[in-house]
């Protein structure tokens, strides 16, 4: 049976960052690759506290910073949320977590940017402003600096952008890069943050997504990211947004960057 799609659910990217802006959606707990901003649109929502889905246990906020890697399991949620996958390679995680009212060890709740990050996508979300006026004020809300990256992190990153369907091999990114692959995930961790292996599946995600808004098929999509089918893109896009692609109505994916 046909997936039925969310009409009111959007995926955009640009840059180094992408945002899911649309209905609550029942994840379990889950690791993200990258670092992200998840905001209530309309109210509070519950995130796990220690992040167990078992623990029983959810401090509500309207927004939460959770670094790549870590558990985490949202409850209690109504309306709409957004989701903002943050630059890796930014200030970005460092600044924001900074701002936040109510640090802990496996998040940071309460951003002072939550009022203007809150009105800046319930406007998007609601069509009042376009995706050009909310990513310019993302952009000024988030006012990132670049990362120096290791000269070798750039190589294997120049090809691994160059190249995101061929789901280059970690040996081919070290061998760029000049370092052992052992090395090569150390200095890349060390960079980002973010484990080699999750950022390479973040790539490949993000020129799926391009494909897709270009109104091209979920087998396109699998094709150009280098996923081995449209089921294994699937289950990835699932994994990092909480719904398949399929469920996204034609024409609320855009990409940028």
């Amino acid at each position: 049976m046909p997936v039925a799609p969310v009409p009111a659910a959007r995926v955009f990217a640009w840059g180094a960052r992408a945002l899911y802006v649309g209905p609550a959606l029942n994840l379990s707990a889950h690791r993200n690759a990258v670092a992200v901003v998840a905001l209530g649109l309309d109210g509070a929502f519950g995130v796990a506290d220690p992040p167990a889905e078992t623990s029983g246990r959810y401090r509500r906020c309207r927004s939460v910073v959770i670094p790549p890697g870590k558990l985490h399991h949202f409850a209690g949620t109504q309306g709409r949320l957004a989701f903002l996958y943050i630059d890796p390679f930014s200030d970005e995680l460092a600044r924001l977590r900074a701002s936040a009212r109510a640090p802990a060890p496996h998040a940071a709740f309460d951003l002072q940017e939550e009022d203007a990050l809150i009105r800046t996508l319930t406007a998007l979300a609601d069509d009042r402003n376009d995706w050009a006026t909310t990513r310019a004020a993302l952009d000024s809300l988030l006012a990132s600096s670049a990362r120096p990256i290791d000269p070798r992190v750039e190589a294997a990153l120049a090809l691994l952008h160059e190249r995101p369907g061929d789901r280059l091999s970690l040996d081919t990114l070290a061998a760029q890069a000049g370092l052992s692959e052992s090395r090569l995930r150390h200095v890349f961790k060390a960079a980002t943050g973010v484990p080699l292996r999750r950022y390479r599946l973040w790539a490949a995600m993000r020129t799926a997504i391009g494909t897709m808004a270009r109104g091209e098929t979920l087998t396109a999509a699998a094709m150009d990211g280098g996923f081995a089918s449209s089921a294994h893109f699937s289950a990835a896009f699932r994994a990092m947004f909480g719904m398949e692609p399929s469920r996204l109505a034609k024409g609320r994916l855009a990409m940028e960057g």
